[in-house]
């Protein structure tokens, strides 16, 4: 075999290795890039964590229970029967907003714990020369749980089309509470006009962080009070129901007759009354 030979098809298994390793690197890349947008994507959904269904769901299912076991005490009294009925229907209809409200408002608490960490994150991005979508993608992953959701859709509004002032303007909505509205104020202004945004990042993170330290230390000195809202509503129903069970001859009537279930309506809605006062007393707003 002559060397030209030789060297031709050398030169064709290196064109052919070269292509092959050019077609697996674009494929490689195609695939971390599907991944990534699929780990946003996912992140992204995260965001939207409330359990409404299954709330509901829950709260209907024990609304029944409820239902059935007063509908055993209260075998052969069709008005009492009726009244625990409207009752439990109430309640079903009342009670997920509450729970919702609640689970919303523990979301935004870890929002606003999560919020100094990860502006100290974008800020140290930015001073490395990174723009603000790129710190974003940088760090998503090393974000803490509730905010990597909230940023992955900051993201993702952009990669739809949105401007980056306007996606922060979307996370505003989202969560209407004062650390975030000075997050957007500030990256409106550092983006539109031209300001230092890590250093606002930077300033924010302090100032968020002393209040949440100052909220920790006033909730430490209202722990005592909220726990005496806690115990003294829950001791009539405690009560009530170790009579059910040392003398059901002496509360059986109060769940067998109109007068009954109107005292015990009377006494919850006054035990839920002293609740909610006796918090708003010990609460205090920063």
């Amino acid at each position: 075999m002559s060397p030209d030979l030789l060297i031709a098809y050398a030169c064709g298994l290196a064109a052919a290795l070269l292509v092959g390793v050019t077609v697996r690197a674009l494929l490689s890349a195609r695939a971390a890039a599907a991944q990534e947008e699929d780990e946003l994507s996912a992140r992204a959904a995260a965001a939207e964590t409330l359990p409404v269904q299954a709330v509901r769901q829950g709260v209907a299912v024990g609304a029944i229970a409820v239902f059935l076991f007063g509908a055993v005490l209260m075998a052969g009294k069709p008005g009492a029967l009726l009244f625990f009925l409207v009752l439990c229907v109430a309640a079903a209809f009342a009670l997920p907003g509450l729970i919702l409200r609640r689970l919303a408002r523990r979301r935004q608490d870890r929002l606003r714990a999560e919020l100094p960490d990860a502006l100290d994150m974008l800020a140290n991005s930015i001073r490395a020369g990174l723009t603000l979508p790129q710190a974003l993608a940088r760090n998503l992953r090393r974000f803490p749980e509730h905010i990597s959701a909230e940023f992955a859709r900051i993201l993702c509004d952009t990669r739809l089309g949105y401007s980056i002032g306007t996606a922060f303007e979307n996370f505003g909505e989202r969560l209407p509470i004062q650390e975030v509205r000075m997050i957007v104020i500030a990256t409106k202004i550092g983006v539109s006009h031209g300001g230092n945004l890590a250093e606002s990042y930077g300033m924010l993170s302090a100032l968020i962080r002393d209040n949440l330290a100052f909220e920790d230390e006033l909730r430490a000195m209202t722990t005592e009070g909220r726990m005496q809202a806690l115990v003294m509503s829950c001791l009539p129903f405690a009560l009530l129901l170790i009579l059910f069970l040392v003398r059901r001859e002496i509360v059986l009537p109060l769940f067998q007759t109109g007068g009954g279930l109107v005292t015990l309506l009377v006494m919850t809605a006054m035990q839920a009354l002293a609740y909610v006062w006796i918090r708003k007393i010990v609460e205090v707003r920063v």
